[in-house]
């Protein structure tokens, strides 16, 4: 029986596979994430004083994130806002940077930006910022050193929870996303190429952007404003000084220049509440699977069709090989609709829930049959 989720957003927990078909074709819009493994050429301090915490995923928090986060809706007013000045005065005591280490490790794996979302130390990040980590240094905006853990993560939407035992931090106010305009001024503050507390100003470039990749189905914000490696899990911030945005990641091209993106506050926001009481999001539907998403170039060079999503992987607690579906079969239709893309795939499951049937029409190319299968959903864990 069909079942509609209680999130905005239900995803399809699958990466979109850099992998080659048979002869390493790889896949992508030229979009990287520029803080992932951003490694610090530098001996752990004893200041420090890191300690490595159990690496296994956290447990659902006894402690909660207090009162519920509210969305404040924009000031209705036709003026500029806030000068660059306030703004940075405002949101400033509200970011933080982040140093991730690995299992026994004295050198940095990756860093990044924080947004200090409650007073009693709950911190919001990108997923590919803490990935690996198993101890996370967290440095307040008076360069405060408090040690942190990672509450959990969503890779593919890349959100994060920090948690610090620490009170009396300063919340950011968080603003409208959906409220947004083209050609608004934001600014963005964070730890720019480890340079703490650097702010850089623009305008939205656009507004609801997919950028195809097959693992997000989270719209972005496109911003002009200089986002630099440090700068994921740092606010996006409008002229009000509201966080309406979480920066996440750049098109790194000697091509482009001043293209960011930023994750939208408001459909993260569900997302980051998830984490904060399970660790990952729960009721989140899947197949289990890792697909690359075929075109008219990669597709026939590997003896592929030109359209649908081709079955890379198999992840943990997938049930379609029980059904003899194999590798490299391609997903060509899903409960009536025809898959030409991955987006395709992500908004049919969207109207699904772990443990339904998901009814799916497979072509295989070595004998060019096609045949249908039922599979059970599977719930994403992160």
């Amino acid at each position: 029986m069909k079942k509609k989720s209680k999130l905005p957003v239900i995803l399809l927990c699958l990466a979109l596979a850099a992998a080659a078909l048979g002869g390493g074709f790889a896949v992508g819009k030229g979009l990287e994430h520029t803080d992932f493994m951003y490694e610090l050429k530098e001996e752990l301090k004893d200041e420090f004083n890191i300690t490595v915490p159990n690496s296994e995923p956290a447990a659902p928090n006894s402690e909660t994130a207090g009162e519920l986060v509210e969305i404040q809706p924009v000031p209705e007013t036709k003026d500029g806002g806030f000068a660059a000045t306030d703004i940075y005065e405002k949101v400033n005591p509200s970011v933080v940077s982040i140093t991730v280490y690995g299992s026994q490790s004295i050198s940095a794996i990756g860093s990044g930006t924080g947004i200090v979302m409650t007073e009693n130390g709950y911190i919001i990040t990108n997923a590919h910022v803490v990935d690996g980590g198993t101890s996370v240094n967290v440095v307040f905006h008076d360069d405060t050193n408090v040690n942190g853990r990672i509450i959990g993560m969503d890779a593919t939407t890349d959100l994060a929870v920090v948690k610090v035992d620490k009170h009396g931090l300063v919340p950011a106010e968080f603003g409208d996303s959906g409220a947004l305009k083209v050609g608004e001024r934001v600014v963005a503050i964070g730890n720019a190429g480890g340079l703490s507390s650097t702010m850089t100003q623009g305008i939205i470039s656009g507004l609801n952007r997919d950028l195809g990749d097959g693992a997000r189905s989270l719209e972005l914000i496109q911003v002009d404003a200089a986002i630099n490696p440090g700068n994921s899990g740092g606010p996006l911030i409008n002229r009000f000084g509201q966080v309406i945005g979480i920066n996440s990641s750049k098109i790194a091209d000697i091509n482009y220049e001043g293209i960011g993106f930023s994750i939208p506050i408001s459909e993260a926001m569900p997302i980051i509440e998830n984490i904060v009481d399970y660790g990952y999001v729960k009721g989140r539907a899947v197949l289990g699977i890792s697909i690359v998403e075929l075109n008219s170039t990669n597709g026939p060079i590997n003896g592929l069709p030109s359209k649908g999503v081709c079955i890379v992987e198999f992840n943990e607690g997938c049930r379609m090989q029980e059904e003899g579906v194999q590798l490299r079969d391609v997903i060509v239709e899903a409960n009536g609709r025809e898959i030409i893309t991955s987006d395709d795939l992500l908004e049919e499951l969207d109207k699904f829930s772990p443990g339904d049937t998901f009814n799916l029409v497979i072509f295989r190319a070595y004998d060019n049959s096609t045949f249908s299968v039922d599979v059970e959903l599977i719930e994403s864990i992160g």
